[in-house]
This record gives structure tokens, sequence and C-alpha cells, in this order.
């Protein structure tokens, strides 16, 4: 989802005063001071100017953490109530979930978010960091602020130690910030490579039972993730555990070696299609066109994968962009329909989908394929969800027991939204309308902390069917605002849906990890005990809708 905060001037040579296009101002902004050695007086012109700006951006991403957790701070005090004590720390001062339903910490987050253009996992990030550093590591947060580390180096220190208990924490905080701080020797702090293995050795030295939590954590952490490329390529990236990635690039390994000897292929690309064939449960590798195995007798074990696509009508196949990566070159898009595995569906037929089934609650198949070609992604400032993983949200909530009084489902009416963001609009954190072109309006809803009505941040479609996002009755976008700005598209109470605040959830995380690290101590110093049995509900959201 692309939005319309662009930098004042592309230029590299423009002059100190641009001047600001429609809608922009000026602003000098603060000054920020940051630490320089003695010996900088003696450095050469080009390598002062070198380590000032490395320092400002440094403290400028201090600033961001602050900003953060000035977000946080607000979004407790909106939610707090009275009746809790003013000594404790900011991000403490809240309700627990049998109180309040709404978290100021995903609040603040898409606080964030709309502010910076910043995804859903960054916001997120960010919050987390700020609070880790602000409360339990002060001394190490200073260092940041003055542009000594960076926000690369605080985000690794807090996810480092966030498993360390708290009444361990101020002497970590103290054994950190001495060997980062800057001395007459150091004058310039670690990289992230050394910087995570001195991260290592002190938590292991200081709390070996946080370090075991740390580790069994990062199992839960793995995952698989698409990034798409330019010249129809995408790099897939897979977090596993040591052992698991060793075992499955062997694997790849092992398929690449089989090729004969007359394989025109490099052993890079040999080493890709090894990968294509453990995907497909194949036995050998497939042919340079990546279609058939190169041994005939080779078994699949795998469904074969249909790929759905999008064509503009562009004679030569040049008009076509698949589904969850973007356009593609007219030789690949030859290359797919070869191999039977694509599914088009033209534009023409999408951009006027049958509306018959507007006084239902799902959308018909025709109005889901157009409405996900048409957003490309979620449509919240900073989301980057793919559509097609996304929900279809009604902009005016549909009435279930009167589906004429409701927003209907209709194209007009229909927006995508991820899970989270699809859960405050519907909490009333957020509230947003389509416009008239068909960019997307977002403001503040009755729950959001801030309840400036003034607030407006526009997003606009990014998917192939962009071109056709204009309301088909502009009557649908009046109606829309005019829900929005009252507050009322956010359907029933919260109440019902609540859970742990995000804070609370990873105390409990924190906890239950250190328990199983302490037994596995225990266990392997005096033998196996008797087994435990926890139970906790699911963690994972209901549809809110």
């Amino acid at each position: 989802m692309t939005s319309t905060q662009r930098p004042i001037s592309d230029n590299v040579d423009a002059p100190e005063a641009p001047i600001p296009p429609p809608g922009f101002t000026t602003s000098s902004g603060p000054a920020l001071p940051v630490l320089v050695p003695d010996a900088f007086a003696r450095w050469d012109p080009g390598q002062q100017r070198g380590y000032l700006a490395q320092r400002t951006i440094y403290a400028a991403e201090g600033r961001t953490l602050a900003y953060a957790y000035d977000c946080v701070r607000s979004a407790t005090d909106r939610y707090a109530t009275d009746r809790y004590a003013t000594d404790r720390s900011a991000t403490d001062r809240f309700a627990t979930e049998h109180d309040r339903h709404r978290d100021p910490w995903e609040t603040a987050a898409t606080m964030i978010s709309a502010s910076m253009a910043l995804s859903r996992p960054g916001a997120s990030r960010l919050v987390t960091t700020a609070v880790e550093l602000t409360e339990r590591l002060p001394r190490t947060a200073a260092l940041l602020a003055t542009g000594w580390i960076g926000i690369l180096a605080a985000h690794t220190i807090a996810e480092e130690t966030a498993l360390v208990a708290d009444h361990l924490m101020p002497e970590l905080d103290r054994q950190i910030s001495d060997g980062l701080a800057p001395t007459r020797r150091r004058t310039h702090p670690p990289r992230l490579g050394p910087l995570r293995k001195m991260l290592t050795k002190t938590i292991a030295a200081c709390d070996p039972v946080g370090a075991d939590a740390r580790a069994q954590q990062a199992r839960r952490d793995q995952d698989v993730e698409l990034v798409p490329l330019q010249d129809d390529r995408a790099i897939i990236t897979a977090t596993l555990t040591a052992e698991d990635a060793l075992e499955i690039a062997d694997r790849i390994e092992a398929f690449a070696r089989t090729a004969s000897p007359d394989d025109p292929r490099p052993l890079g690309q040999l080493r890709a299609a090894g990968l294509l064939a453990l995907s497909r449960g194949w036995t050998s590798l497939p042919d340079p066109d990546g279609e058939h195995p190169t041994d005939p007798e080779a078994r699949s074990s795998a469904r074969r994968v249909v790929i759905h696509a999008y064509d503009d009508g562009t004679p030569d196949n040049r008009g076509l962009t698949l589904a969850g990566y973007g356009p593609i070159t007219g030789h690949t898009a030859e290359e797919l329909q070869r191999s039977a595995r694509l599914r088009i569906d033209s534009l023409s037929e999408l951009a006027d989908p049958d509306t018959t089934a507007a006084r239902r609650h799902a959308p018909s198949e025709a109005v889901s394929r157009f409405c996900r070609g048409r957003d490309g992604t979620c449509v919240f400032p900073g989301c980057q969800t793919s559509a097609e993983k996304a929900d279809l949200d009604h902009i005016i909530p549909f009435d279930h027991d009167h589906p004429d009084r409701g927003g209907h489902t209709t194209c007009d009416d229909l927006g995508s939204l991820c899970r989270f963001h699809h859960r405050l609009k519907t909490d009333g954190v957020w509230a947003y309308y389509r416009d008239t072109d068909g960019s997307y309006v977002w403001l503040h809803g009755p729950n959001h902390p801030d309840r400036d009505p003034g607030t407006r941040i526009w997003t606009f479609p990014s998917g192939p069917l962009a071109g056709h996002a204009a309301p088909q009755h502009p009557e649908a976008s009046s109606r829309q605002r005019e829900a929005a700005e009252a507050g009322e598209t956010g359907s029933g109470s919260a109440e019902s849906r609540r859970r742990p605040h995000l804070r609370h959830r990873r105390e409990a995380e924190r906890q239950k990890l250190r328990a199983q690290a302490r037994l596995r101590r225990q266990t392997e110093r005096t033998g196996p005990s008797a087994p435990q049995t926890s139970s906790s509900p699911a963690s994972d959201d209901e549809p809110p809708f």
C-alpha cells in the first residue's frame, strides 16, 4: 500500500532551503547533540563528515525510540484508571484483561505505523525495544540517545535480554553499557556480529537460565518469508534451527551434485533447482525449464500449485501481474502458460463484478478477486500484508439482522484488512472510508487515545486493478465518510473478544520459558522428575466480525 509521505526533493544537489511542494512546509528540526572523541579535531574533513553523519543518524533513531515510548505512555494514560498507583512505570499503569479490552502496546504500534508508514511488525518491534530500553536498560538507552549506537544495535540488545529476570537487569545493563561505551581507544561502536557475541557471553554468565530460555524461544520464532525482487525473481528466507538448516542445505547440495556433466546450469542455479525439487517431492533435479524431473521415473508427493494472475489486456502477455508478487515479463508469462499452472483473470471481466449477492455477508468469488486485485495489500497505512492473506472488511458494518440497513457486500463497501488492523477498526480505535478517487482515508476512531478529529491519512490501492479503484457509486463514499466521522464504523463491543494485553502475554511467555529452562537444567543435574502438565488457551485471534 503506497502512502502520501514523500521527500521534499529527489535532487541530491537541492539548495538548503528548497521550495516545498503544495501541502508541505520546511521545518529546521531540533539539534541533535552527539558524542565525538578528543581526536576528532585531528581527523581530515571527510572523516569528520562521515563520523558526524553516522552519529547524527543514530541520535535521530534515538529520538524515534523516545517517540515510540511516548506513544505507549499516551495510550497507557488514555486507558488507565485512577485506582492505579502513579509510582509504577508508565506501561504498567493499565488494567488487566478483566478491566480493559484495549491494549496500549498494540494501540501505540498502530499510531507509529500510521505516522511513520511502518509495517505492523516494524512498529511492534519499535514499541518493544522502546519499553525494554527505557524501563530495563536505561544506561544502554543513553548511548542511543547520544548517537553512539544505532537502532539495529538497540533492537539486538532488547531482544537478546528479553528473557533475563528483572532483578538481574541493573547489573546486566551496567555490563552491557560498559562494554559498549566510548573510550580513548574505542572511537567507534562494535558492529552487530561482535555485539551479539558479547551479549551471548555476558548473558550466559549473568543469567544462565535466561540464556537457555532464549534458545528455546528462538525455536518458536522460526518462519519462512517471500520478498519480491526485480526481473521476475523473489527471495525466500527461512529462519530455522541450526541443525534443520544444515540438513536442508545438505539435501539441496546433494541434489545439485546429481546433475549430469553436460548440464549447462551453474552450481547456484542447480542449488535453486534442488530446492524446487524438494518442494515438489521429486527424487531428482528438474530440467532446465523447471517443469519436469530429469529422471523420468521420479515420483512426486506434492500437490500441484496453480498460480493466479491478472491480465490488463496488453498484447503479447506484457500486462500480466502475479497475485502476491507483481508485474512479470511476457517471457515469464509464456513459460507459465505453457506449464498449465497459471490461472488468468481478465480485468475487463472483473472490473464490473456481479453484485446480486450484495445483501449476503460473504462476498462472491468475483467480488473477492476484484477487491484483492484492486487493493494489493492491507489498506492500513504502512501495512504490507498481501491482500490475498487479508480479510475483506465491510467499511460500513454489515447488519446480519437487517441486511438492507448496514453496509452491502459490494466492491464499493469492501476493503482489504489484515486480521490485526481489521480488529482495531472493528474495536473503534481506527475508522476509514473510500474517497471518490478510490483512495482510503484513515482517521482516529472513538476509542483512539488521541481523539483529534482533524487527523487524516491517505493510502492508495496498489494492486493490478488499482486503476479501477474509484467507487462505481459515488454516494457510497459519502455514506462511508459520514459513518467514519461519526465513529459508527466499528461493529459492537469488543468486551466479548477480550484477551491478555501484549505486555502481559509476553511476561507470561517469559516466565513460562524461564520455568522450562530451569526444569531442563535441574533435570540435567539430578535426572528426570515427574512430568508437569499445563494448560494455556490458544492465543490465535478470532475473526473480529
